[in-house]
């Protein structure tokens, strides 16, 4: 029953992207930036979207093949959790102190649910599938390096793509200098890592509890 909840689980949470991912530059929200060289891409938001779109589609296939791309899917959950928290984090309070730091003051609101789709459910459904489901998981350094390489990454993507269309992603990091820009990208790879590291330690201390009570039955 545990595993079949799972799978509604994730099925739920995998259509649930494929909608924010449909409709992202669609009638209801459209994003003139996102013409520029890198497109939809450009944005962690949307990376991060479709890491947690693949993480969902691997549990949903290991669900039927259980050894399915162990190695894949190990890399890809182990990014997608803490990244989507990272984002619905950093997101939720920066609209909340000032949207203009991420949203153009030219730009209309985002429709309520595709926000929540977005910038919400991902993390959500990754988080409590993880915390709730993933038995199997166990904490490793190659993880924070998967973490690390990311954050290098996008701090490279996203300058190249400044590079190229005139413009940062997210309007905050234009009033940056490059030093701070350094500064907030390291910062973002920290805090991602400290969620890492404090979901693996949450899910250790719920399933050494659930591993305690099965051993006294």
């Amino acid at each position: 029953m545990p595993q079949f909840l799972n799978l509604v689980f994730n099925t739920v949470g995998f259509f649930s992207n494929v909608y924010a991912l449909r409709n992202m530059n669609s009638g209801m929200f459209e994003n003139p930036y996102a013409l520029g060289f890198g497109g939809q891409y450009q944005y962690l938001t949307i990376l991060g979207l479709t890491i947690a779109t693949v993480a969902f589609a691997l549990k949903i296939i290991r669900y039927f093949i259980p050894q399915f791309s162990t190695v894949i899917y190990e890399i890809v959950t182990n990014i997608a959790t803490p990244l989507e928290g990272l984002i619905s984090v950093m997101y939720w309070t920066m609209i909340l102190v000032d949207p203009h730091l991420l949203i153009p003051k030219d730009f209309p609101g985002i429709p309520l649910l595709l926000d929540c789709t977005l910038h919400l459910f991902p993390a959500v459904f990754l988080w409590i599938d993880f915390l709730a489901f993933d038995v199997e998981f166990k904490r490793s350094n190659a993880h924070v390096g998967v973490i690390y390489v990311f954050t290098v990454f996008y701090f490279v993507w996203s300058w190249y793509c400044q590079n190229v269309n005139g413009y940062w992603a997210y309007p905050f990091l234009a009033e940056f200098s490059l030093l701070m820009r350094v500064n907030f990208f390291a910062g973002s790879g920290l805090l991602c890592w400290g969620m890492y590291e404090f979901g693996a330690k949450i899910h250790n201390k719920i399933h050494a509890i659930g591993q305690n009570k099965a051993k006294k039955m």
